[in-house]
């Protein structure tokens, strides 16, 4: 926090931090310097609040404002797998866990794409992933096989994952029937 300019802070806009940079107050480490009694008499109740937000300290609700674009779970392992055989094992444990909470957290959602995330030993990524609409661990094991054989290398993460279809692509694909219908 304290290298963060003042300007990344919540609330400081450009002439705000104009203002601050004309005393000398350039980061949040400038701002950490004031005491609270200070903060408060020079800038009245958002001083207070700017006290705590330049030490990290951020007791508001993290509220998303977009619907999740996947759903996935991955792991590391603490020693690499050496064979397909071992990637099959983790991949089966995986995609299990992975529909389990797709039917707890997301049983209403529309699937796109089912997808296996790889890392190997030594730190490249390769990703396998196909049009699905009911992923299976049997897809999933298909996807891992692709993967696996991209690189004659240990892996140390492997993931799977969804991607949701997005409710835009449902409009305009009606939109693009009504357009053709229309002739």
């Amino acid at each position: 926090m304290a290298s963060l300019p003042v300007r990344k802070i919540w609330g400081i806009g450009p002439k705000s931090a104009e203002r601050f940079a004309e005393r000398g107050i350039l980061t949040c480490s400038d701002l950490q310097k004031i005491t609270l009694p200070e903060m408060v008499l020079q800038f009245g109740k958002w001083g207070e609040e700017l006290y705590h937000l330049c030490r990290g300290e951020d007791d508001r609700e993290v509220q998303p404002h977009r619907i999740s674009k996947s759903l996935s779970n991955e792991t590391t392992f603490s020693d690499n797998l050496v064979s397909l055989e071992q990637c099959q094992a983790a991949i089966t444990e995986l995609s299990a866990e992975l529909l389990e909470e797709l039917n707890q957290k997301a049983p209403e959602r529309r699937i796109r794409k089912a997808f296996v995330k790889m890392k190997f030993a030594d730190f490249t990524r390769t990703t396998r992933e196909c049009l699905c609409n009911e992923p299976s661990i049997e897809i999933y094991q298909t996807l891992l096989t692709e993967a696996f054989g991209r690189k004659d290398l240990p892996v140390r993460l492997l993931g799977t994952g969804v991607r949701f279809e997005e409710e835009n692509n449902e409009l305009e694909e009606k939109l693009q029937q009504e357009l053709f219908e229309s002739d």
